[in-house]
């Protein structure tokens, strides 16, 4: 059941129920134990974690699938649908990326209904990453979420895909 996994991660669930107003269900896990499953990419020479629950697909575009438009900035046509680019070089303020869609790769992210294309150099892997929080050791910093440690010692930020697709 639900409860017994909770319970296995040492977390636990509670429900409320009000007659006539509806059912609170809240659920409580250790922050030390959230894993998710995660796509590592490079950017640059920088690591990066993306929550592989916001991936839908990964490509190379074509030059002509990359569209230039005054008003909405770049977009990618991806089977007749544009969808906006977001060159994370530039968010993030990263030398040495790529700076041509059509050199790097295309990945395409869904927040709610929106969705957004991340430009990145090269996709590392695919694996279960432990979230770790770094409001008690950094500054607060737009588009990273979190943190993992990798197999090899060195730290990948977790992109905050809400912020970034914002």
């Amino acid at each position: 059941s639900v409860k017994r996994e909770i319970e296995a991660l040492l977390g636990n669930i509670e429900i409320h129920s009000n007659v006539g107003k509806g059912t609170l269900v809240r659920l409580k896990l250790p922050l030390t134990l959230a894993i998710i499953e995660g796509m590592i990419v490079r950017v640059g020479v920088q690591i990066f974690t993306l929550p592989l629950l916001a991936v839908l697909e990964a490509l190379r575009p074509r030059p002509e699938q990359i569209k230039r438009l005054k008003r909405r900035g770049e977009l990618i046509d991806i089977r007749g649908e544009y969808i906006p680019l977001i060159r994370l070089h530039e968010r993030l303020k990263l030398d040495g990326a790529t700076e041509d869609p059509s050199r790097g790769l295309v990945i395409v992210i869904q927040q709610g209904s929106q969705k957004h294309c991340m430009l990145v150099d090269e996709i590392i892997d695919q694996r279960p990453v432990v979230i770790k929080n770094l409001e008690d050791h950094f500054i607060q910093v737009p588009g990273i979420a979190g943190a993992t440690i990798m197999g090899d010692g060195s730290v990948s930020f977790i992109l905050d895909v809400s912020t970034l697709a914002a």
